[in-house]
């Protein structure tokens, strides 16, 4: 009876792992504005293994946090996954335009540091770097 309950349990957390709704949170720590252009991402659906793209974009980033809970709530967000799998995707590269002519990708491989010395950070060059969770989902953009 043991082994049928932890089966079954592996098979439940499998299931829940594969419909896992990653955040996007991005903590925008200068004084200055930035857009993100756009986004690609991946949503896995958890019933039937298939995996979907997604893209979303454009957001406006202001100085502070701007946080989405699951990637369906991203402006412009756009797939052909199910409806009720839409929520479950993970955010994997963004493309930016910083202060000034700055356009830039951003990914968990590819942080960036500016070279222009923007006038909104009192002519500091600003780095943002991607940070990926633990459970390989959820990713934390810093902009310093």
């Amino acid at each position: 009876m043991k082994k049928i309950t932890l089966i079954l349990t592996l098979l439940l957390y499998a299931g829940l792992s594969n419909s896992f709704a990653g955040s996007l949170a991005i903590h925008n720590m200068t004084p200055c504005t930035f857009t993100l252009t756009g986004g690609l991402g991946t949503i896995t659906d958890g019933s039937t293994g298939m995996v979907y793209g997604f893209n979303f974009g454009p957001v406006t980033l202001p100085p502070g946090p701007t946080n989405f809970s699951n990637v369906s709530l991203l402006p412009g967000f756009n797939t052909i996954a199910p409806p009720a799998t839409q929520s479950s995707g993970c955010v994997y590269h963004t493309r930016m335009i910083g202060p000034g002519p700055v356009d830039f990708f951003v990914n968990q491989q590819t942080p960036f540091m500016s070279t222009n010395n923007p006038s909104c950070n009192g002519g500091n060059n600003y780095v943002m770097s991607w940070n990926l969770s633990g459970n390989g989902c959820d990713v934390a953009i810093l902009i310093f």
